[in-house]
């Protein structure tokens, strides 16, 4: 038989059917022997990992060899440990028993023996703690489940790496009776004396052997000596004597008179781990401590009502700057990142309080604890679709972020981020647009100007004022990251992007009606001007810009003065680097012609003669060309009457604004030269009377029917009233004459509202008076009346 149970262990092991410790279905590995318990229990500790190197444990073994009662109480402990499942118990994981052994893992800790006497932050506070959890676990096992532990002491309590600690050495566990369900006696009755040091802290009825008051007393009674014993070892040491457990020694004073009732020899007057609880945590009570209740209340915060959350959230920030750092890290850490995940504290303001102390105590930390125990938390909680939750992340990024790797920002965070800007609630929006500043010195180039700043412009057009104002704010801080103090990878927003993605925006925001926007985008502008090609600022930002200096909000108003001032001075240091003209050279020694026109015109009539002097050749020239180019203008010339001027109308410049916007915008004006008038000519046009009080003769309007634009009938009207018409402008005859010239030409032309168009007139014969023609027959006009820029009819 044993070489066939050879052959299978050998052949178990090859296929993989044992753990990494070579024993069957335990899947750890052992470690480092822990050497704090040895001799004082039947087990020997080691720490351990599982198999596949992702959870770490500590694993109990028990050696069979030492006997029949030994492995008797051993298997109980696996029994028991199996069994019992309590938050203060210590977590069991796995156990296997062998032919030889009996293997136990369980939750990594390490023995409460090894932990005393070491000062450490807090000790006290976690020593209070530690009873707490104690007490409540032998409550649970007492009360809830029937049982009495047995073997309560220092060598039955583990510590976690929080510094919370933990109840095992379930040897002598059983149910409390004379007998056990197998009709057999119980475990504390017949194995104590397997377990190390047990008779010198024995109870005095087990050491008298009176069961009897054992089984008639209260169930807990026999571990409330217990818990007295596990006090004194913690304050005064292992007791070389059961006398010695009477001695109050370091006991503090809070808790002696406790303690005094935990150890009582008489069992009626005894109180039991309940009990202690019940007086401990009354007010001045050992138990009543601010730890103590602050680590109550978040494991419980769920049930709490709501006047009590918000009196603890209050001041959660200075609590737990108190606590132990370790026991910070480890208990309260994992608490408030449940709380975060999982909800159920109630207003998002409490979330918030929640998450900033998340952050103080990663704070805390070194890097390597971080990024393993915060930055994955924090991290996931991004992908979570509580609103509240992610505003809250958003919120206070700026406390975490710079902590948390920048490929696992890239990889995980920013995805999940840039869902934000498109999120339908507009509270999430503005808080992902102000949580950008914050994230954009963790992202990449490539990230930076091919998502980010597309995502912000997006956001310019939003439907919320107030994300339109803070994306343009956002915007403009990350154009000019150097001077706001933000530290962008490389060259920060590129050149590409602030010509092809901001500038439009930009554009887009001056025409936006809500005030804020149009001066943030101008405070905008600003800052980018030097950045900014000083071509595309004069002809396409100065022109945007222009028609808000008289804009009806007196801060957009002086935004835009300022912006207009910095475009112009990036326009002119520009201007400083380019030659002095784009032709070629001229003669050495002959100014070019447009060189002396204009010397020769600002010498006669200074910078305000030169620019209407030119305005009013321009006009001239352009409606000169024009009437020498229709037929039409020598019949006009031919039926005046004898006492119209003499002076040709195309040579006076209209004052309708009308007329010269038209004049001014036509191709032909730039072709034409002021006509020089001779001295009689001269004399003759000043001593024509001024009608129309501007002292410009106004028969030119002829020259603009023919082109088409006699339709100044609104100016017309305002002078109709005040100019009486003439004897002249009442004959039928000139009027029938002039209608019958001009009408052929007025039937093609063509006019638009938006620009005027000139058809060549078709070739017509004039109505001569020997034609056989009456006035009396030609078709009636109707008789208009000429204001300011109208022609007078002789």
């Amino acid at each position: 038989m044993s070489g066939l149970s050879s052959y299978l262990f050998s052949t178990l092991s090859k296929v993989g059917g044992l753990g990494g410790s070579g024993v069957p279905d335990f899947h750890f590995t052992l470690g480092e022997k822990l050497e704090g318990l040895s001799g004082k229990t039947l087990w020997q500790v080691y720490l351990a990992q599982s198999t596949n190197g992702k959870q770490e444990a500590t694993v109990f073994v028990f050696d069979k060899g030492r006997g029949a009662s030994h492995t008797a109480a051993a298997q109980n402990a696996l029994k028991r440990m199996r069994t019992l499942r309590h938050p203060n118990i210590l977590r069991y994981l796995e156990g296997v028993e062998t032919a030889d052994a009996i293997y136990i893992a369980t939750e990594p800790v390490v023995p409460l023996v090894m932990e005393l006497g070491i000062e450490r932050d807090g000790s006290d506070e976690l020593i209070k703690w530690g009873l707490f959890k104690v007490a409540e676990a032998l409550k649970f096992i007492n009360e809830d489940c029937k049982l009495v532990h047995g073997n309560v002491a220092a060598t039955s309590v583990f510590v976690t790496r929080a510094g919370e600690w933990r109840v095992s050495g379930l040897e002598l566990a059983d149910v409390a009776g004379s007998k056990d369900n197998s009709g057999n006696q119980q475990m504390y009755h017949q194995y104590t004396s397997v377990i190390p040091g047990y008779a010198v802290r024995m109870a005095p009825e087990m050491a008298a052997q009176n069961w009897a008051l054992v089984e008639n007393g209260k169930v807990g009674t026999l571990d409330g000596w217990g818990l007295a014993v596990l006090i004194y070892e913690i304050y005064n040491g292992e007791p070389s004597a059961a006398t010695q457990i009477q001695i109050q020694g370091q006991i503090p004073q809070s808790v002696w008179p406790l303690y005094r009732r935990l150890c009582a020899t008489d069992v009626r007057r005894r109180a039991t781990a309940a009990e202690f609880l019940q007086v401990g945590q009354q007010a001045g009570g050992f138990l009543d401590s601010k730890f103590v209740r602050a680590c109550r209340f978040i494991e419980n915060v769920a049930v709490k009502e709501e006047d009590e959350r918000r009196e603890f959230f209050s001041d959660l920030d200075t609590t737990i700057a108190e606590f132990p750092a370790e026991f910070t890290k480890h208990k309260i850490l994992p608490e408030l990142l449940k709380m975060i995940e999982f909800g159920g504290i109630g207003s998002h303001e409490h979330d918030a309080k929640v998450l900033s102390s998340v952050i103080q105590i990663g704070k805390r930390m070194d890097e390597d604890e971080y990024n393993r125990l915060v930055a994955p938390a924090i991290v996931q909680l991004f992908g979570s679709n509580d609103r509240a939750l992610r505003f809250n992340l958003l919120e206070h990024m700026g406390g975490f972020i710079e902590s948390v790797p920048q490929s696992l920002v890239l990889k995980k965070v920013y995805p999940d981020f840039a869902a934000g800007f498109a999120d339908g609630a507009p509270a999430i929006r503005e808080a992902t647009v102000k949580a950008a500043l914050v994230l954009a010195p963790k992202l990449n180039q490539k990230t930076l100007n091919g998502d980010l700043m597309r995502q912000l412009v997006r956001l310019v057009a939003d439907a919320e004022p107030g994300i339109r104002t803070n994306s343009l704010i956002c915007i403009g801080k990350l154009c000019t990251a150097r001077r706001s103090g933000i530290e962008l990878e490389g060259d920060g927003v590129t050149e590409s992007t602030l010509r092809f993605v901001v500038c439009p925006a930009l554009l887009h925001a001056l025409r936006d009606q809500f005030p804020p926007v149009r001066s943030a985008a101008l405070s905008v502008a600003s800052a980018c001007a030097g950045r900014w090609d000083a071509v595309e600022v004069s002809r396409r930002v100065i022109p945007a810009i222009s028609p808000l200096l008289v804009d009806g909000e007196l801060p957009v108003r002086t935004a835009a003065f300022k912006a207009i001032g910095a475009m112009v001075a990036r326009v002119e240091e520009y201007a400083k680097s380019m030659p002095e003209t784009s032709k070629g050279p001229t003669t050495p020694g002959k100014p070019s012609v447009q060189t002396e026109a204009a010397a020769s015109m600002a010498a006669a009539d200074g910078w305000s003669g030169w620019a209407v002097s030119s305005l009013s050749s321009t006009i001239t020239g352009a409606l000169s060309l024009a009437s020498s180019s229709l037929p039409i203008g020598q019949a006009q010339q031919g039926d005046r009457a004898p006492s119209a001027p003499t002076t040709l109308a195309s040579n006076q410049p209209s004052m309708s604004p009308r007329n010269s916007a038209t004049a001014v915008s036509s191709p032909t004006a730039s072709v034409s030269k002021p006509t020089l008038k001779t001295p009689q000519q001269q004399q003759s046009m000043a001593a024509e009377p001024e009608a129309n009080g501007w002292g410009f003769d106004d028969n030119w309007d002829d020259g603009n029917d023919a082109w088409g634009l006699d339709d100044d009938d609104d100016w017309d009207r305002e002078s109709s009233d005040n100019q009486p018409l003439s004897s002249d402008q009442n004959n039928a005859g000139g009027m029938a004459t002039r209608a019958a010239l001009i009408e052929p030409v007025r039937a093609n032309v063509s006019v638009n509202k938006s620009s005027v168009k000139l058809v060549k007139p078709t070739p017509k014969q004039p109505t001569s008076a020997t034609s056989g023609v009456t006035p009396q027959a030609t078709k009636p006009v109707s008789r208009r009346s000429k204001g300011l820029g109208a022609m007078k009819l002789g």
